[in-house]
């Protein structure tokens, strides 16, 4: 079953994880009950972005407990590190406001 974005203005998410997949391109996935799923635009298309703060505009007004920044690279050996057997995965924490200084301050 594909979670929809417009299904998701009524459901608390505990956690927003923004993948970042490749050079500028973010792709939404949110942990409700303790599962990962990623969004979906519509029944053909994921919801993606090639701008961080217009992901993190799409769920602004959202009921959500926790936002990051998800980054796993393939490429650890072809930057002189060593092949791994586990996963580099980093998250990074992100605040509740994808702005700096609040927009209706502009």
């Amino acid at each position: 079953m594909k979670l929809l974005y417009k299904d998701l203005l009524t459901t608390p998410i505990d956690k927003l994880i923004i993948n970042s997949l490749e050079q500028a391109l973010y792709q939404a996935i949110v942990v409700i009950d303790g599962c990962e799923h990623v969004v979906w635009q519509s029944e053909q298309k994921t919801l993606t972005t090639r701008n961080l703060t217009k992901m993190r505009e799409h769920f602004e007004k959202l009921d959500i407990k926790e936002i990051v920044l998800r980054h796993e690279s393939a490429y650890d050996e072809m930057v002189g590190q060593p092949t791994k057997n586990g996963s580099n995965r980093l998250e990074v924490p992100l605040r509740q406001n994808p702005y700096a200084v609040l927009k209706h301050l502009h």
